[in-house]
Parts: structure tokens; sequence; C-alpha cells
């Protein structure tokens, strides 16, 4: 990132990768199609985050905060005008002085087993086949549908976790959705899988817009830009987050759609490591009691993890 002060009228940060870049695109193109500034008064500031420079297990470090505090301090030191995060990496409690204002439209939320070869379903993967993924929440539910299957830890961007398949490293990993349909991915074998089956991380698909409270410009812009149906679930399901305090390292999943008007759905589970021990809830809100229903959802995980996980072997 250069440390000369920039010309332009709206600077977005994002992580360097290729599909972080294309989420600030996305957001640009948004801001150019809607008039809100032209592309030329719009500059796109990349910035590396300490979660690109691990190559392995995290260990005991907050996977959610590495890859978005250098990128919330360029909005403390005012060289960014707005951060673009995928919504899923944002700690559900955010930096002091920070806030999230808005997301657009979600992008598909599920998650996508990927393959070398057709697989139709989790069901038919070889027996005791290798399963890539640094999620605890992927690595759980594949493990409670199916026991035999091997997974291990597997980083990387999404070039690099492709790039590991196709040497054989594993012989199947997961992708969201909405980063093969962001970057237009093609080469392997892609299966959906229903969000039943694998409940999405929270804010999984969002591209959320990040602003310092009270930089009331930069706040207009992103009312301009949000999607409030979208907003709405994302929100709910950082709440149940923040009421469970949890971060990424638990097994956790939460999910959230509209199912009509006025109608909302929302599903979170939480889960041992192994997936042997799993706890479900799916409620229907309103608008007007999505955040409460939000709020207990929370407190039942919460309960459900000091009562049956956390003294377990897990």
């Amino acid at each position: 990132m250069s440390d000369l002060k920039s010309n332009k009228i709206l600077r977005i940060g994002t992580r360097g990768t290729n599909l972080a870049v294309k989420q600030a695109e996305i957001l640009a193109n948004n801001i150019i199609t809607k008039k809100i500034c032209s592309a030329n008064d719009i500059e796109i500031i990349k910035i590396k985050s300490s979660g690109d420079l691990v190559g392995s297990s995290i260990g005991p470090y907050d996977g959610k905060g590495l890859f978005t505090k250098e990128i919330d301090q360029a909005l403390l030191d005012d060289k960014i005008d707005i951060a673009a995060h995928s919504t899923k990496d944002i700690e559900s409690i955010i930096t002091s002085g920070l806030d999230l204002f808005g997301v657009l439209e979600r992008e598909d939320p599920r998650d996508a087993l990927i393959t070398t070869n057709s697989v139709t379903s989790i069901e038919n993967l070889p027996d005791n086949c290798l399963v890539g993924t640094s999620s605890p929440r992927r690595g759980a539910i594949i493990k409670s549908i199916r026991e035999d299957l091997d997974v291990i830890e597997f980083r990387g961007n999404f070039e690099t976790r492709i790039r590991k398949l196709i040497d054989k490293e594993v012989d199947a990993t997961f992708l969201s959705m909405a980063g093969i349909n962001r970057l237009s991915f093609k080469d392997c074998h892609i299966l959906p899988i229903d969000t039943d089956t694998m409940t999405p991380a929270a804010g999984q698909g969002a591209i959320g817009l990040v602003a310092k409270i009270g930089d009331q410009r930069v706040i207009d812009i992103i009312q301009k830009l949000n999607h409030n149906e979208s907003f709405t679930c994302i929100l709910a399901e950082r709440l149940v987050l923040e009421k469970f305090g949890g971060s990424c390292f638990q097994p956790i999943a939460i999910y959230s759609h509209y199912t009509g008007i006025n109608e909302i759905s929302i599903t979170a589970m939480i889960s041992n490591t192994n997936g042997s021990k799993t706890f479900k809830i799916k409620e229907v809100a309103s608008e007007e009691t999505i955040f409460d229903i939000a709020s207990d959802i929370g407190q039942k995980l919460l309960k459900y993890y000091q009562e049956e996980l956390s003294k377990a072997t897990i």
C-alpha cells in the first residue's frame, strides 16, 4: 500500500488476493452503476493481511481478525474510506471506531464440494478419502455425514487450494459458491451442497462494507449501496455469534434468509470437531422479531456448548 496521499474521492481497501480484489471491483461497479461517483474517482488499494502470510494451521490465533485487522487499521489511519470484506471474516465485535454499515446483495451462500472427478454427492466420495479444509464448521459437518472420511488442515487462498487439489494432495475440498461465481471458476467438478445439509458460516456470500463511525459522507454512500434484506439477515447471523461469543474455530454455523414477505428463516448449528455431537436450531421470524430470536438462538447455542461440549473430549 502506498503512503502517498490519494487524490481519489473514494478509496476502497481490500486484501490482495484475486477473490478479494474481485469483490472490491464488484463494489466499485455498484458505485458507478448507481452514479455515486465515476470510475476515475475510485481507487482500489490492496493491503496484505496477516492471514495471507499464514501457510499452516493458525493454531491459537483468531482467524477472523487475521484477515481484516490491517485493512481496518488503514480505515482508522485515513488511508482508505471503505473496507470491502468477506462478511464471514469480520469479527462479531468490530474494531473500536468502525462499524459494518451495509452489505451488497448476498451471492449464493452455499458451500460446494470440489473434486477433480465427477461426484454426485458427499455419500458417493470414495471410502476413507482425504478431504482438505481449514474450516472447523465444514470439517465437523463432513465428518457427521461420513465418519470414515479423513479431514485434514488445508490452508491457502482460492487458487492455492485448487492447485493442491489438482496436485492430489487431497481428494476433495470445499469452496464457497459465492467465490466460485465471482471468479467464474469452472476448472474442477463443482457440487453445491444445500444449506440444510451444510449450514453456511455467518455472513457467507456477502460483501461487507465497513467504515469509520462518524464519517457521514462514506456512511451515506454505503446506505445507497446497502441491500436491506441481505443486511437484515447478516445482522441476525452476526448477533447469534455475538451472543454465543464464538470465533471461527468453533464448529458453528448460522444462516438466515427470507422465505416470504416479512418471513425470515434462521438456522444455527454447533458441533464438536468430529461431528459426533451436533445441536441444530431452526426458527421462523419476522423483521420485527428476528433480532430477539437471533439473540435467543445464540444463548441456546452457548448453553449447549457449556453443558455438552466444553468439558467433553472433542
